[in-house]
């Protein structure tokens, strides 16, 4: 697996991502960790800092779990934004559940808010603002996303293609 991490990180490099290696010795596991799956666990601890050129979508680190990072985003923001949203009590319960099973990976800034989240059964799931939790599955596994960053997509057709490999903050040039 760590092979795998190592690959996908070194192309979003060569695409003019900045990469730092992790700095987090084994200390405790973040409690926002606890529960999530072992794969995102592990990539989340492959590095310190994976963020596009223009700094708009990055992945988050293990380091941006616990509650002393200096971040300007949460790793928990979209949350928070949706559960100050909610109208209603049901509403709110719905937002907690949908994120107690969801941890966010990836965020990106560039033209709204959107996230990358690995679901508790692994499967990477979309999402965009300001309806966070209507959520798709765009992978079965976070070895496929990492896998299909590694194959260094030529067509860059997928959405996530655009979130990764896309720097430029014009939508409609994304085409």
């Amino acid at each position: 697996m760590t092979k795998l991490f190592r690959l996908a990180a070194e192309c979003l490099q060569e695409a003019g991502w900045t990469y730092e290696p992790s700095l987090s010795a084994a200390d405790g596991l973040p409690s926002a960790l606890q529960t999530a799956p072992e794969t995102a666990i592990h990539w989340v601890s492959s590095f310190s800092l994976l963020s596009s050129p223009d700094e708009a979508v990055w992945f988050l680190s293990r380091d941006d779990y616990s509650k002393e990072t200096e971040s300007a985003f949460a790793w928990n923001e979209l949350e928070q934004l949706s559960a100050q949203a909610a109208a209603t009590n049901d509403e709110a319960v719905a937002v907690s559940r949908f994120w107690k099973r969801h941890l966010p990976i990836l965020l990106a800034v560039r033209s709204g808010y959107e996230y990358l989240a690995v679901r508790d059964d692994g499967a990477v799931v979309h999402g965009t603002g300001p309806e966070f939790e209507e959520a798709v599955v765009v992978f079965p596994h976070l070895e496929d996303l990492l896998r299909h960053i590694s194959a260094r997509p030529a067509g860059r057709d997928h959405f996530v293609d655009r979130l990764l490999f896309n720097t430029i903050s014009n939508p409609e040039a994304w085409s």
